[in-house]
């Protein structure tokens, strides 16, 4: 369960914030059909982002995606 966040918000979070986004956004349920959730459980999410079918996920996805590409890329430490 993520909220939706601004993108300009984004732009101010460091890159490790973006990257934990990312990944929580990843790790989001496909779809409501699929999902072991209850009915109580999904509706008190209301206005957060749950599943990758909603539009908001796209949206969310795709601005953490956007402002991660203008971040200078860094090796990973083996």
């Amino acid at each position: 369960m993520l909220p939706p966040i601004a993108r300009r918000t984004l732009e101010e979070m460091p890159t490790g914030a973006l990257l934990a986004r990312l990944e929580r956004l990843r790790w989001c349920e496909e779809e409501r059909e699929c999902s072991d959730l209850t009915e109580a459980e999904i509706g008190s999410a209301a206005g957060l982002i749950l599943f990758k079918a909603d539009p908001m996920w796209g949206v969310a996805y795709a601005d953490v995606k956007a402002v991660l590409a203008t971040r200078e890329h860094c090796v990973r430490k083996p």
